[in-house]
């Protein structure tokens, strides 16, 4: 018993830890030929939720799925939750959703660690101790929050990235273009969807 608690504990670490998602969202590991997948972390939560627009077969589709961490029975068992998944609709056609969010930049932001300079605020002193001018730097960091990774492909062209607390540091870096163009892109589907994501 104490082997199978120990199996299941690291059974399940493994699952979170590889941010294994699909699997608990019970959506494809590949994406479509043409699509857009934002994930929500789950925060301090047992849930989180994927947001998906694509086509397939020539149809296009969209839709909220909200996974769960398996649930605790007892000490050597778990229940594993079935996801939630809504059916979106639009009052524009879903294509005409797909490419205005191309139209911001989901193709081309990168990786947050790429401007993670622009967060930070520096200050040249003189000190007197090293005869010498130097620089500090000073970071936020913002631990609350909400984190999203972006999985796109149209064709041949595929982005991937990850933005932790992006409305967060928004408001306190508001010139940062990389955070506009992602906060204006959930803001977008959340208006067009009429959804809390």
């Amino acid at each position: 018993m104490q082997f199978s608690l120990r199996f299941l504990f690291l059974f399940l670490f493994a699952i979170v830890k590889s941010q294994n998602i699909d699997s608990l969202a019970n959506v494809p590991s590949e994406l479509k030929e043409t699509e857009i997948r934002i994930y929500k972390d789950r925060g301090i939560t047992n849930s989180g939720f994927v947001f998906r627009i694509y086509k397939e077969d020539k149809t296009w589709k969209a839709n909220l799925t909200q996974w769960f961490l398996p649930k605790e029975i007892s000490r050597d068992e778990v229940e594993w939750i079935k996801p939630e998944i809504t059916i979106l609709k639009s009052e524009k056609s879903l294509e005409e959703v797909f490419v205005n969010v191309e139209a911001r930049n989901i193709k081309f932001l990168p990786k947050e660690e790429t401007f993670k300079y622009k967060k930070s605020n520096k200050k040249v002193e003189y000190d007197e101790d090293e005869k010498a001018f130097l620089m500090t730097t000073l970071l936020m960091t913002v631990v609350d929050g909400t984190g999203y990774s972006v999985k796109y492909q149209s064709g041949k062209q595929q982005n991937e990235f990850s933005y932790n607390n992006p409305e967060s540091y928004l408001k306190e870096y508001p010139n940062i273009d990389e955070l506009n163009d992602f906060v204006d892109i959930l803001k977008y589907i959340r208006k067009e969807f009429n959804i809390e994501f």
